[in-house]
Order: C-alpha cells, then sequence, then structure tokens
C-alpha cells in the first residue's frame, strides 16, 4: 500500500471516531476531512470544492438556513403546539 491509500484509510478512521463520539460538530468534521485530504494532496482542490456546486448540496444548506429561520421565529414551536392539539384530540 503507498502512502495515500494508508492516509485516506487513517483521516477516514478518525472521520469516524470524530463522529459517533461528537467531540467536534459533524459539520467541522465534514470540512475538517476535506481539508486533510486537500492538503495532503491526495485529491485537487477541483475534487474537493466539486461537491459544492451540486445541486443537492446547496439544496440541503439551504434547508438549514430555512429551518433555523424558522426556529428563531417560534414557527415551529407555533406548528408543534398546533399539531400537539390536533392528535390528542384524534389520532
Amino acid at each position: 500500500m503507498n502512502f495515500e491509500i494508508i492516509f485516506v484509510f487513517a483521516v477516514l478512521a478518525l472521520a469516524i471516531y470524530l463522529f459517533v463520539t461528537e467531540k467536534l460538530p459533524v459539520d467541522l468534521v465534514a470540512l475538517l476531512v476535506m481539508a486533510l485530504l486537500l492538503v495532503s494532496g491526495v485529491i485537487s482542490p477541483a475534487e474537493g470544492l466539486s461537491g459544492f456546486s451540486n445541486t443537492a448540496t446547496i439544496t440541503v444548506g439551504a434547508m438549514f438556513v430555512l429551518s433555523a429561520g424558522l426556529f428563531k421565529t417560534g414557527a415551529v414551536n407555533f406548528l408543534g403546539a398546533f399539531v400537539n392539539r390536533i392528535f390528542k384530540k384524534n389520532f
């Protein structure tokens, strides 16, 4: 095995450990993995950043922004209380 394969397996093991233990936030771990692979030269900058141009990635990011806005405005609490009232009466 060459260096790149061993390095990728080590980064993968570190990522799995950090995902399971949640010592760092999940999004930070994902960015850390990408940064480690970019800095080490295992992947090119074009390969490393190509995932951000995918429409699915942009959609998920937009959903995080929308959900944070709904949570901060109290809309989630209002909808939760409304649904709770409905289902208490009739399942």
